[in-house]
């Protein structure tokens, strides 16, 4: 028998290649993220018997606690990868309150492997095996999902099959390229990282239920020390040196210098954004500013200090929807590079520009734009930025290289999760990255008892109630971001909208039975209305981007928010002019019971307002302060009191704010999870709730010069 055949199960037209970690179907690798390979290698190595939950737990998490819906979670998505189905299994089935049984039937290896040949001594490369249809693939698949994801990192030569290449995106081939990751951490709880520029040490934070913790590790002994404990982290970096930490903690926020050996952190600026960057040699920090200006608009500024903070000097100020983010120094110290855009519109909008540290100047970069940028650091062979970034709004944050100048944009990973953070030693071929998955769900359960609300079924964001006690929400489920309805106990589960871009925030009326929605299948996010059972889909607003529909007491009306601006817009819903509402910032709108008012959040330049204003529009009737986030307003059935999300005292907590300003809250206990949305039912005696997070952790990536 071949060496290797012992590093090789099949199934059905599946191929698990152990030594590669990647599941291979008709020679092309399926990205999956390392925890679920680690959960399918489990399984199929135990082909036939049932495993327990708690032998797949000790085996995935050792000596680390986490909770039930982890596994959970791992197995929606091995069976997502197979194609399985829960309740007619092909490969995996579920043993009530017991565990999983792996049931294909394994296959004999019929394909001839070449032995395996021993690896160069004084390299340490292996050689490239001999071509056979297995090997062949392996090699195709040498890092093509390398430790997939926790992402998927999928280098960019013929394991892509043509991969992402686009008439904008310039795929070539890098033959020879070998990219290795190596995962830090698998706690789920660390999103942002930064590592030294000599690639020696990696600093990490870790969430707790209260605080977030700043970790350091010693790569060479791969030890790992507690630096410091914080509320709130926004960003880490190291100052040029290697020997201190730069984080920016607290909110408001501030950026702080503490050194690797520990002490007292010093203050250096305060009201910064979480992303900053040190020039290159040493003596300014670059950063972002983000304020409110007197018309209820976000503001957003790049600004340079020295090292130490002094000496602050503005360089651009951009207005709302003209965000600044990322910045990073070029190369000679002259400019700083940013992301300068946004993409609420739900279009590509975000573009690369240079600003002149000396004039101001900006410049564009490049053509090219995204969805998002979310980090870019300079290549250790300064030949260009790798940005982690989206291409569009329906997709993961994904590893690019952009090469400098030309600004040549080629994708480089894909996979299932999200790229979050990325950091690049400057002195060493080696940098660090957060990859993240989103686990969201929506729990139901008496109003009376919101403690102990029961988790039903994968959801996201926005959802609503019908006037039977049914529960319309948006969910990723069928491979795309739709809108489902259900009962609320999770029977009955029908999909509404099917292939046609992003759907979601629903909202309906209870007089017509209609749902409104929001779309982005036509290029940008507009208001669409459908039937309750799915018929009729139809656009109602054309033009610049909407957001945050609801519907009017007589069901006759929908209001709006235009993405421009956030000011307030009425549509008939049955088709027709859209009227503008107020010529100031009034978001998140929901009409009271009679019909007569709305509420909504306005801003001023200081904080959030919750304003009453008269349906006709205008200006406000009743301005009363705001305890909570941008979040679904909800009036009572009287209409005296409005109910809203926000966080008190450190916890996620539901106010209902009476009309004249008093206040009560109920406590939610959600662990380290966020709370997306919540909503009570038309008779009030359920609630429901979306809810979740990130769950982040910590890979090490090498090969980044080739």
């Amino acid at each position: 028998m071949s060496s290797l055949s012992s590093h090789i199960h099949r199934f059905s037209d599946f191929t698990i290649d152990i030594e590669q970690k990647v599941l291979l179907r008709g020679g092309k690798a399926i990205p999956m993220a390392p925890k679920v390979f680690e959960t399918l290698l489990a399984l199929v190595e135990n082909h036939g018997r049932i495993v327990l939950k708690e032998e797949l737990m000790k085996r995935l998490w050792p000596d680390t606690f986490v909770e039930e819906s982890n596994l959970t979670f791992n197995i929606q998505q091995l069976r997502k990868s197979l194609g399985d189905n829960a309740r007619q299994p092909l490969y995996i089935e579920t043993i009530p309150r017991r565990g999983y049984r792996f049931i294909a039937e394994m296959k004999p290896l019929v394909t001839p492997i070449a032995p395996a040949q021993p690896a160069n001594i004084a390299t340490g490369d292996k050689p490239v095996p001999h071509a056979s249809v297995l090997t062949k693939a392996r090699v195709i698949t040498v890092l093509a999902v390398v430790g997939v994801a926790i992402a998927g990192l999928v280098y960019w030569s013929s394991a892509r099959s043509g991969g992402k290449s686009s008439s904008e995106i310039n795929a070539k081939d890098a033959p020879g390229s070998r990219l290795k990751l190596v995962e830090l951490t698998a706690t789920g709880q660390s999103h942002h990282v930064a590592i030294s520029p000599d690639g020696k040490y990696v600093a990490y934070t870790r969430r707790s239920q209260n605080s977030v913790e700043i970790w350091v590790r010693q790569l060479a002994s791969n030890t790992n020390v507690e630096l410091l404990t914080a509320d709130r982290i926004a960003g880490l970096g190291f100052d040029k040196s290697g020997e201190s930490l730069l984080f920016v903690k607290g909110d408001p926020s501030a950026l702080y210098r503490v050194s690797l050996i520990g002490g007292v952190p010093t203050k250096l600026i305060d009201g910064l954004e979480g992303k900053f960057a040190v020039s290159p040699d040493g003596s300014q920090i670059a950063f972002i500013r983000e304020v409110v200006n007197r018309d209820g608009q976000r503001e957003f500024s790049l600004h340079v200090a020295n090292s130490d903070g002094r000496n602050e000097r503005t360089l651009l100020v951009r207005a709302h929807p003209g965000k600044l983010d990322v910045p990073i120094w070029s190369l000679d110290g002259q400019s700083i590079i940013c992301a300068h855009g946004n993409s609420a519109a739900g279009s590509q909008d975000v573009s690369l520009i240079a600003v002149n540290v000396n004039t101001g100047e900006k410049k564009d970069l490049s053509s090219f734009k995204f969805f998002l940028i979310k980090k870019m650091d300079w290549l250790p062979d300064r030949s260009g930025l790798i940005i982690s970034a989206r291409k569009s709004v329906g997709f993961d944050n994904q590893l690019f290289r952009v090469s400098y100048p030309a600004m040549e944009v080629t994708q480089i990973t894909e996979g299932l999760t999200s790229y979050s953070d990325i950091s690049v030693a400057a002195n060493a071929d080696v940098a660090a990255a957060s990859q993240s998955v989103l686990e969201s769900y929506i729990w139901i359960g008496s109003s009376r008892d919101p403690q102990n609300l029961k988790k039903i079924t994968q959801a996201i964001n926005n959802f609503c109630w019908t006037q039977d006690g049914r529960i319309v929400y948006s969910t990723t489920a069928s491979g795309t971001t739709d809108i489902w309805i259900m009962q609320p106990d999770g029977k009955e589960q029908k999909q509404l909208t099917v292939n046609a871009g992003i759907n979601g925030s629903p909202a309906i009326s209870t007089s017509r039975q209609h749902v409104v929605f929001v779309s982005n299948r036509t290029g940008t996010f507009q208001i669409w209305r459908m039937n309750l059972d799915g018929s009729d889909q139809t656009q109602l607003t054309s033009g610049s981007a909407k957001n945050y529909p609801a519907i009017s007491a007589d069901g006759k009306w929908v209001l709006f928010n235009s993405t421009e601006d956030w000011h307030l817009w009425r549509v008939p819903i049955d088709g027709g002019e859209a009227t503008q509402l107020t010529d100031f910032v009034a978001g998140m709108p929901s009409v009271s019971p009679d019909g007569k008012t709305i509420a909504c959040i306005g801003r001023n330049e200081s904080k959030r307002e919750l304003l009453i204003l008269p349906f006709e529009g205008g200006q406000q009737i009743t301005k009363l302060e705001f305890f909570g986030w941008i979040s679904r307003i909800q009036w009572t059935n009287d209409g005296k009191t409005v109910i809203y999300a926000g966080e008190r005292n450190g916890r996620s907590v539901i106010i209902r704010q009476s009309l004249n300003g008093d206040l009560i809250e109920d406590s939610l206990s959600l662990d380290t999870d966020e709370l997306f949305d919540f909503g009570y039912s038309v008779d009030g005696r359920s609630l429901a709730i979306t809810r979740g997070s990130w769950l982040s952790d910590i890979v090490l990536i090498s090969g980044l010069r080739q």
